[in-house]
């Protein structure tokens, strides 16, 4: 990945795709820019309130993946075929981001596995012709290694907010070598995650972010 770092690129783009056969489209689809797919409380925060930033070209909608734990053992497949019907529902009044999340989860609240709830919606909207409509964002506290970023690229995630593991950094900062600050030391993940990435899709072959989403 070091060697072959110009044919290759973390770049994720957040919304809508175009339509890649219509060759007199002359006013395809807006979408954002990430430089890497990582991101952090900021860049979640602009996305939670985007149409304000963009003047309402964007619109996005919080999907709770987490059920009560009073509902048992079908409370996973139940949820499951809610949140799907609540993304086809999305799409269609016009909300061109989706952000699955599982920051709810709590003693009452249990937490779909976000590879499993990303996988669901990810390939319900495709069945529905919706998938190039929307844009996924996945804010999950279980993803902390690479491999789970890497998973998650490849369930069709355009960029993830690892909360908890960011939230974990910020706390032990002042104990780490050197004592960064906070934000150094988000950053500094975010860092090592995105070579972490490359390192991961160089053993599959030069390519994308992207692609693999």
């Amino acid at each position: 990945s070091i060697r072959e770092a110009l044919v290759m690129s973390l770049v994720s783009f957040i919304g809508p795709k175009p339509n890649l056969l219509d060759t007199n489209n002359i006013n395809p689809p807006m979408r954002l820019e990430v430089s890497q797919p990582i991101l952090d409380y900021a860049d979640i925060a602009k996305l939670r309130n985007i149409s304000a930033h963009t003047g309402g070209k964007f619109k996005s909608r919080e999907l709770n993946i987490c059920y009560p734990v009073a509902w048992g053992k079908e409370g996973i497949e139940a949820r499951l075929a809610s949140l799907c019907a609540k993304a086809v529902d999305a799409v269609k009044s016009g909300h061109n981001i989706l952000i699955i999340s599982d920051r709810k989860a709590d003693a009452e609240q249990v937490a779909i596995p976000a590879l499993l709830a990303s996988s669901a919606i990810h390939q319900h909207l495709v069945s529905k012709g919706l998938r190039t409509s929307a844009g996924l964002v996945v804010e999950t506290g279980s993803a902390r290694e690479t491999h789970h970023f890497a998973l998650l690229a490849g369930y069709g995630a355009e960029a993830i907010h690892p909360y908890l593991a960011m939230q974990t950094l910020a706390e032990m900062a002042g104990e780490l070598p050197g004592a960064p600050s906070p934000e150094k030391a988000i950053a500094n993940f975010q860092k090592a995650l995105g070579k972490g990435l490359l390192k991961v899709m160089s053993k599959m072959g030069i390519s994308t972010y992207m692609s693999y989403c």
